[in-house]
């Protein structure tokens, strides 16, 4: 199994607190079944995928430097 950069640790952290935060939101509607809470982790890609997308993002964005 190949390692983690630094930068792909920091993008995998980032999607697990944005999926947590989605997850916890469609709880707290009293939302219980599985499908609404795997879209809630799907929709919780958008802020690093948009993260990504920004050349700007010097953390991970496209134009990040890879050695992290």
């Amino acid at each position: 199994m190949p390692k983690l950069t630094p930068q792909q640790k920091a993008a995998l952290a980032s999607y697990l607190r944005s999926a947590i935060g989605a997850v916890a939101a469609v709880l707290a509607t009293g939302q219980t079944e599985p499908d609404a809470l795997i879209k809630a982790a799907f929709a919780a890609l958008l802020p690093p995928l948009l993260r990504w997308a920004n050349p700007k993002d010097a953390a991970f964005g496209r134009g990040a430097n890879a050695a992290g």
